[in-house]
């Protein structure tokens, strides 16, 4: 695997630059981490030489194309980014081999939040895929520090070590990954307010599941279920379930994938058809998650909210669902979603009340049971 690592910074004492250095040298020898020197070489962007890119900007496209994943520690000069990272990004936005590439972003001081999150918001507007798990703000017990001592202080060198294998992880995912990790309509794991609360989420987590059992109890015992405390607005967006802190199973379902795929984990979403009272009709769905962990493959978890009769929990490998299949014409549906189903949409987007939504649950005919 291919990474090319970008320093915001010119000086030749940078310690961004030591932090990529660093990082090259715990990288395996199925890693190779190249830092590119060129930065300060590429002239100003202008739309103009596009007709004739000069060779900087071609060698910096090139090597773009052939990494399988981008790394980018930068300095903060004014509460901004400086003109040497935010020059090259320029010359990438218009560059189809950046789009939708795995990027990971390292602050090296933790005060310099202003330009960690306006390189964030940069990357995103560009259509890169933010490798949350791998962007971290590192504990440098000081701005004067080389290489050497950064391979000499453990906990740094371990959080780097972990950034390598989130790196690794997030690219060696197959193609077929994509759509579970892809932000949308509904689960619009790039707005703002869900990747600062995934980032929050996985702050200070040891591995995946512990990010992956944190993002559920949050939305689990955080978010309100909207009928069991008859809360309005309804909501349908994952952005909107976590604004107004209340939603339906199914708008429940799409919050929690947006905020395991903010933090690079494929997610997916399942549904269940269920008799509404005892063991005949009527029936309606059940919206509840399917997440990808390395460690056992797509594993269910259902976030709708516990109360008396309901215990749903996070405990891979086994399932801990909020509702057992009880009768024959009930069923977990086939398959694991990508994005939610049209019935789910409209009855979450054409009911204006909770009351509404409840009248006109959403439900499918009995499908072919294949899980």
């Amino acid at each position: 695997m291919k990474i090319l690592a970008l320093s915001g910074s010119l000086r030749a004492a940078s310690i961004n630059s030591a932090v990529l250095r660093t990082v090259r040298h715990l990288a395996p020898a199925s890693i190779d981490v190249s830092l590119f020197s060129g930065l300060g070489d590429l002239p100003l962007y202008n739309p103009d030489l596009e007709i004739a890119p000069p060779a900087i900007a071609k060698q910096l496209r090139n090597d773009v194309a052939a990494a399988d994943a981008l790394l980018i520690a930068s300095p903060e000069y004014a509460h901004g980014v400086t003109g040497t990272i935010k020059n090259a990004l320029d010359w990438l936005v218009a560059f189809e081999g950046f789009a939708d590439k795995p990027v990971a972003v390292l602050n090296a001081m933790p005060r310099a939040h202003h330009a960690d999150a306006a390189i964030r918001e940069t990357l995103i507007t560009m259509s890169a895929t933010l490798i949350e798990a791998a962007s971290i703000t590192l504990p440098l017990p000081s701005a004067n520090i080389d290489e050497a001592d950064l391979l000499a202080t453990p906990e740094i060198a371990s959080l780097l070590t972990d950034v390598l294998a989130e790196i690794e992880r997030a690219v060696n995912r197959s193609p077929a990954m994509k759509p579970y990790l892809d932000s949308s309509l509904y689960i619009d794991s790039q707005h703002p307010a869900i990747v600062a609360q995934a980032a929050k989420l996985a702050d200070g987590c040891g591995d995946e599941e512990e990010i992956v059992k944190r993002c559920f109890e949050f939305v689990r015992d955080v978010i309100k279920h909207s009928w069991d405390y008859r809360l309005n607005p309804v909501t349908c967006k994952a952005s909107e379930v976590l604004i107004h802190g209340t939603g339906y199973c199914y708008a429940k379902s799409h919050l929690l994938a947006a905020l395991l795929r903010a933090n690079g984990i494929p997610a997916g979403l399942c549904y269940q058809r269920l008799t509404l009272d005892g063991d005949q009709p009527p029936y309606c769905l059940h919206g509840l998650n399917a997440v990808y962990l390395q460690q056992y493959g797509w594993y269910r978890i259902d976030a709708r909210g516990n109360k008396p009769g309901v215990d749903a929990d996070f405990c891979p490998p086994l399932e801990k669902l909020a509702f057992p299949i009880v009768n024959p014409l009930e069923q977990d549906l086939p398959g694991i979603r990508a994005e939610p189903l049209p019935a789910v949409v409209k009855a979450l987007t054409e009911n204006p009340t909770v009351e509404q939504v409840y009248d006109n649950l959403p439900d499918v005919a009995h499908q072919t049971h294949t899980v």
